[in-house]
């Protein structure tokens, strides 16, 4: 995602830069027919507010069938930011995306799939507290089937004080680091799976001197679905579905008065399909990022 222009604030010194993005449905076909789907009711900033003021943008879309392997009846998105006086004068973004009668192959279905990412940036600092509250999946099924989702919303926690990095936080990358191992050690782990979660490899974060990253999920466990591994969910001669994956990402400043960029991006279902019909895609997708200069 890119990055937006800074906004001034003639109330503090603080110069602060917005972003916040969100789509339902974005997918690329190469058989039995080759089709791209560019992201469906995208909505971003494009508009930014000063001091008290805000931005707020919604699409909406639905619905649509792309030839009976991937449909919505109803779908929306929104963005919105602002500054509140309150709350000691911080930064929130909002970015949601909603689907309703989504259906994949008539093998994954849901009534709804609501992906939603609240984060409040701090006046002084850099660390935003964040919440996915709202996120949910309704009425999930594989082929007709209901499964039970096992979900950790709260898997970062609250936010860390005083302006601690979540990377620095021991309680959060162990928190990551046990979900992980979780799901590379299952012992019913398919030879794909292996390759993909290798045991004893911290293949859910990486680190070098300008940016860290660490990807973990908020469902934990599939309850009802006999091919499932951890938030994975394999359908033989159909694909895979990987359920509300999360990447937090800090990319260090690089000027002495700047803070560090945090962007949070969470994905509701990423496919990878298979057999007759080829092809991945995502839908439900959120993000949104914030940074801050001393000015």
């Amino acid at each position: 995602m890119a990055m937006a222009e800074t906004i001034p604030f003639a109330s503090t010194k603080r110069i602060h830069t917005y972003h916040g993005e969100a789509d339902l449905l974005e997918l690329e076909i190469k058989r039995p027919f080759q089709a791209i789907v560019e992201p469906q009711a995208q909505a971003k900033v494009v508009l930014y507010g000063r001091g008290e003021d805000s931005h707020y943008e919604f699409k909406e879309a639905g619905p649509y069938n792309l030839k009976g392997i991937a449909s919505y009846e109803y779908g929306y998105t929104q963005v919105a930011e602002a500054r509140s006086m309150k709350h000691e004068g911080r930064y929130f973004t909002v970015a949601t995306s909603v689907l309703e009668g989504f259906d994949i192959l008539e093998v994954f279905t849901a009534d709804r799939i609501v992906s939603q990412i609240s984060t409040a940036h701090p006046i002084d600092g850099a660390v935003p507290e964040v919440s996915f509250i709202g996120t949910r999946f309704e009425n999930l099924r594989i082929a007709g089937q209901k499964v039970e989702l096992e979900t950790n919303f709260d898997i970062l926690g609250p936010r860390p004080a005083p302006d601690a990095s979540y990377f620095d936080n021991q309680n959060v990358m162990d928190r990551m680091g046990l979900q992980y191992k979780s799901l590379s050690t299952d012992p019913e782990l398919p030879d794909w799976a292996r390759e993909r979660y290798p045991r004893d490899k911290e293949q859910w974060r990486a680190t070098d001197p300008k940016v860290d990253i660490a990807r973990c999920s908020l469902v934990n466990r599939v309850n009802g679905w006999q091919k499932s591994f951890g938030h994975v969910i394999q359908v033989p001669h159909f694909g895979k579905f990987f359920l509300a994956e999360l990447q937090v990402k800090r990319e260090r400043a690089t000027k002495p008065r700047d803070y560090d960029t945090y962007s949070i991006n969470l994905t509701m279902v990423r496919m990878e399909l298979g057999s007759g019909t080829t092809g991945q895609g995502s839908g439900g997708a959120t993000g949104t990022n914030g940074q801050g200069s001393g000015g």
